[in-house]
């Protein structure tokens, strides 16, 4: 189950998407309590269903690929992702006097759409890492924490799934 706080037009909504369910290509998810059916395997954008009518829904993003607007039907509505489920890290010590790792992993499964750093940068808790695109959407990958890239896994264009090690920060 993966979860999201939305915001559309200033009001928020708790969106949760269940991977478990498949029927001929429609997806159940979770707004605000009230489960829905959603395809996701059309091309340039998607249909929800809600009380058997179904409604188109395409994103527009911002030139840093972040979603702005959704157009649901033939009106658009701003719309801010505030919260992607919580980026598992795992610690790793390998002694007490060695630097402690942060293994950054996919929050869910999808495509890599672009890399922002290098392996040897130094980056900043909150930095952008990676871009990755799920669902038609690009979700933004970012820092945990302060410090030096050891290792990325992954390049542009790769495919990784949930729970995927992605980035090792150092």
């Amino acid at each position: 189950m993966e979860k999201y706080a939305v915001k559309v037009n200033n009001k928020k909504y708790t969106v949760e998407f269940d991977d478990s369910i498949d029927i001929d290509n429609l997806k159940e998810v979770t707004l605000n309590g009230k489960k829905l059916s959603i395809d996701i395997n059309m091309d340039t954008l998607c249909s929800i269903v809600v009380d058997n009518n179904s409604h188109k829904i395409n994103g527009l993003y911002d030139f840093d690929g972040e979603l702005v607007k959704l157009l649901i039907g033939k009106d658009y509505h701003n719309v801010e992702v505030e919260e992607i489920k919580p980026i598992k890290i795992k610690e790793n010590t390998n002694g007490s006097k060695k630097k402690k790792e942060e293994h950054i992993m996919a929050p869910m499964p999808g495509k890599i759409t672009s890399i922002d750093v290098s392996v040897g940068e130094t980056v900043q808790e909150g930095q952008n890492l990676m871009a990755l695109e799920a669902m038609k959407m690009e979700n933004r990958i970012k820092a945990p924490k302060s410090g030096k890239m050891k290792d990325i896994r992954p390049n542009v264009g790769d495919t990784c799934n949930s729970g995927d090690l992605l980035m090792v920060i150092e």
